[in-house]
């Protein structure tokens, strides 16, 4: 396997096709990528922003340049060295009438060849939640209508120009005129079957374009009084909904709660074969170098789905899983990938920088044991609501034994889940790990004895999801373990990431995908731990600081770490800026907007985003504005507190948008300037951090992954603010001479040149198998440092980066005062050979001794990487 050296992660749509790529090859190149890791390709829904969406996994999104467009975009990459990478979606496709799967389904039911596609409940009417309203109102609102879909060619319900298409077999219910004109199209509708779809369509369209049958049947559906319409809907195999049902009664699988998505059984090896189709083609022709796979925690059987996808693609592809690991939490050993797409490494990396013994109370135990109750009730609210319809299937599954049954059977089914650590557990017919027996007892008594009133049932669910056989039948059984552990993993993702993280704003850095919402801080020891257990467990999964799914910008998360340093000062602050702004809050019949949890939010928001100059102008402020707003809309949805995505509250709402409006307005000189000063040394801190873990990034185990841009300043809030677009900057070809603030995006952009390149030759060997050893900084600055070598017989690498450093700064400078290194050292590594060291960024040679002087390792440069000279 020829492993990536770095890859660059390159959002396609929103402007990013293959033409655009291919002309930022060049700079890959020179910046020293090895892959491109590239976002999903195949055809997804037109107007698709992020690609996940795909209603065919067999071709290649003409919207991006087609497979023309891609076969160029591979050539020119492979010209310049480069390999690709592509992201795959095995868990769902899009619930769209452009799916021709999923059409095709709609309308034959059960019956059509693609209905084993779908993880589809079919003891019950497919459900299609899309209306805004019942199917009764929309229908009186004449926003829905009897039609013929002309490009599908079929009879179709036309809700608001997307068409459904109504079974053949009813549409003599929708023609019974007795229209001579309409004779052709009930004799082909009655002879249609399901496996010639194709030609039926062909022979309606046959019949239907000629102009005066098309003119009668327009006229004809027109006319079909609203009884009639009812009555025929009731006659199809699926039912048109109210989005807003879709909580509670639902019949398919979907991701997460979007029922825009709907699951695919890849666990069936046709659906496997025909999902996988073009991808496989593509890494057999040497095209693709390897795969990323979408949600593994999604799918039926993740271990046997890569066993199976690791058999087609071969021991040559690099394979790596998006797995959210939680706090100490191994990736499974059983599955035959390289690693994950390294949440796990952002989460080291906030041990790294966090203050570990910050005073505050933003960790202790009276809190944690405070947060952990509110993730629970966090976890339970969206069970009982937006999870219903899965907690009640999972209910029916196990025999509900009447009403009254079904629903102690669900709310013990609640309290697993929502005493769950981790986003699944890996049992099924196979057998049970004896860790993933040991999380179910752990669950089990957590369970009983958060709800004792439901302990008898919570027992039989924890004996269903190990037991082989524990119910009437074996397939049942093994359906409810199944979706058990389907369901878990979208339960821990909203109600932590997209809940709880958006209702505590008192260290919003600790907020990021895969966090432990009840996280202490263990700093560079447990660092060290973390990246040991790296270094064995997964060497070669990436090394991810931004993607597009974190919660915000590497550089802006760097500088929220410096709050933990300094929580008073910020305190302080933001109860100045309450009393200055408290104008600007309204007061609504629900409380004050907004109250002091999301302004405390919001401030910490801005903070992030704050830019590194001196705002200069209204408009730029403007912008900053704007962001901040469409971000606080989404936060307080996300939040689901005063207001959620069912349900928005428009007047609580405006009342937030219109604090922030007023808050960055160009007049509002005294909080403006006010917050800029007090910032500042938070901005400079928070730089040094970002070098500090981009160096991390770039010589510690795994593969540096660089999100497109963010190889200069990344600032960015969750998408889709993270998704806007962005220019390449050529790499300069020598250290910036100036080492301010102004130089942070050159100088670090200048740094991962550096790196890579370094990666790329000499150093390939040693970063991708060298050892990885801890070293000890001693002295009175030891805990303002952390340092660590990569070794291998013959060669070595000397990590060095500062942390803590806010209130040790000079002004705008990218540097340490050096009096606060005096004193303090590293001992030379043990068991490492004695050479001479050269900075990789400032040349400076380095001769072996006994002891490193830290004064010495930060001449010249923030941080500090020596290989052999």
């Amino acid at each position: 396997m020829h492993l990536p050296n770095a890859t660059y992660r390159l959002q396609f749509r929103n402007g990013m096709d293959f033409a655009r790529a291919a002309e930022l090859i060049p700079y890959l190149a020179r910046l020293g990528i090895s892959h491109l890791y590239a976002s999903p390709i195949f055809t997804a829904v037109r107007g698709s922003t992020h690609g996940y969406d795909i209603a065919n996994f067999n071709e290649i999104d003409p919207a991006l340049g087609g497979e023309t467009g891609f076969r160029e975009l591979v050539r020119a990459l492979k010209a310049h060295g480069l390999g690709i990478i592509l992201d795959i979606v095995p868990n769902h496709m899009a619930a769209h009438i452009e799916n021709d799967w999923w059409h095709n389904v709609i309308e034959w039911g059960r019956a059509s060849h693609r209905a084993a596609c779908f993880d589809i409940d079919w003891q019950q009417p497919l459900t299609l939640p899309f209306l805004g309203q019942s199917f009764e109102a929309e229908l009186a609102a004449g926003a829905l209508r009897l039609a013929f879909d002309r490009n599908r060619h079929c009879l179709a319900f036309d809700y608001r120009g997307t068409p459904y298409p109504l079974h053949p077999k009813t549409y003599v219910e929708a023609l019974d005129e007795g229209n001579p004109a309409f004779d052709g199209i009930a004799a082909i509708a009655r002879a249609a079957e399901p496996v010639e779809a194709a030609r039926f369509h062909a022979e309606l369209a046959a019949v239907a374009t000629i102009p005066s049958i098309a003119a009668a049947l327009d006229r004809h559906l027109a006319r079909v009084p609203a009884e009639k319409v009812i009555r025929l809907h009731e006659l199809q195999a699926w039912r048109l909904t109210d989005w807003r049902t879709a909580r509670d009664h639902l019949s398919y699988r979907r991701f997460f709660e979007i029922t825009g998505l709907v699951g695919v059984r890849v666990e069936d090896p046709a659906v496997f074969a025909d999902t996988h189709r073009l991808a496989l083609e593509l890494i057999g022709q040497g095209l693709v170098d390897g795969l990323r796979v979408d949600h593994i925690d999604g799918l039926a059987d993740p271990e046997l789905y890569l066993h199976r996808l690791r058999q087609e693609v071969g021991s040559g592809a690099y394979v790596i899983v998006e797995k959210i690991l939680e706090a100490a939490e191994p990736l499974p050993g059983q599955w035959p990938v390289e690693g994950t797409t390294g949440y796990e490494f952002i989460s080291a990396l906030a041990e790294l920088l966090t203050d570990e013994s910050s005073p505050s109370d933003l960790w202790n135990e009276k809190r944690r044991a405070r947060v952990e109750e509110e993730v629970r009730e966090c976890k339970l609210m969206l069970l009982r609501h937006n999870f219903n319809a899965e907690v009640t299937r999972l209910a029916r599954l196990l025999g509900d034994g009447g009403r009254a049954g079904g629903e102690r059977i669900a709310e013990a089914i609640r309290q697993l889940i929502a005493a769950l650590s981790v986003y699944r557990t890996y049992v099924s017919d196979r057998g049970v790990h004896a860790r993933d027996q040991q999380i179910i007892d752990g669950i089990t008594a957590k369970a009983a004895a958060a709800a004792p009133a439901v302990a008898v049932e919570i027992a039989l669910v924890a004996a269903a999801l190990t037991a082989k056989h524990g119910l009437a039948e074996g397939e049942r059984s093994s359906e409810f373990r199944r979706r058990f552990q389907q369901v878990s993993g979208a339960v821990m993702a909203k109600a932590v990431e997209d809940t709880f993280f958006y209702r505590r704003g008192d260290f919003l850095a600790a907020n990021e995908v895969g966090a432990d919402p009840c996280w202490p801080p263990g700093g560079v020891e447990r660092f060290h731990t973390m990246m040991r257990t790296r270094s064995s467990d997964a060497p070669h999964g990436l090394s991810a600081t931004s993607t597009h799914d974190t919660k915000r910008g590497e550089d802006a998360r760097a500088r929220l770490y410096v709050i933990s340093e300094a929580s008073e000062t910020w305190r302080g602050a933001v109860a100045r800026w309450h009393d200055m702004n408290k104008a600007s809050i309204r007061p609504l019949p629900t409380g004050d907007a907004p109250e002091i949890a999301i302004e405390q939010f919001l401030y910490q928001s801005l903070l992030g985003i704050w830019p590194v100059g001196k705002l200069r102008e209204e408009g730029e402020l403007s912008s900053l504005s704007e962001r901040m707003k469409a971000f606080a809309v989404k936060a307080v949805r996300e939040a689901k507190l005063r207001s959620n995505w069912d349900c928005p509250d428009g007047p609580y709402e405006a009342a937030v948008s219109g604090f922030l409006h007023e808050l960055l307005d160009w007049r509002n000189r005294a909080f403006i300037e006010d917050f800029d000063r007090t910032v500042r040394p938070f901005i400079v801190a928070g730089l040094i951090n970002s070098l500090s873990q981009t160096l991390v990034k770039l010589t510690a185990p795994g593969i540096p992954d660089i999100y497109q841009g963010s190889e200069r300043l990344d600032l960015s809030l969750v998408d889709p603010d993270n998704r806007r677009g962005f220019s390449p900057v050529p790499t300069l070809g020598k250290l910036p001479r100036r080492l301010t603030a102004s130089e942070f995006e050159d100088l670090k952009q200048w740094m991962i040149g550096k790196c890579l390149s370094y990666r790329g030759r000499e150093g390939r060997n040693l970063l991708g198998t060298g050892e990885y050893r801890a070293l000890i900084v001693e002295g009175p600055a030891a805990r303002h440092a952390a340092a660590f070598t990569r070794c291998s017989p013959g060669d070595l690498l000397l990590t060095v980066v500062p942390r803590l450093v806010f209130g040790q700064t000079e002004a705008s400078r990218l540097s340490v005062r050096p009096e606060l290194w005096q004193e303090t050292a590293l001992a030379w590594p043990v068991g490492c050979e004695r050479v001479r060291l050269r900075n990789l960024f400032t040349g400076a040679k380095l001769e072996p001794r006994d002891v490193l002087p830290l004064v010495e390792i930060f001449d010249g440069f923030p941080v500090a990487c020596f290989v052999r000279a």
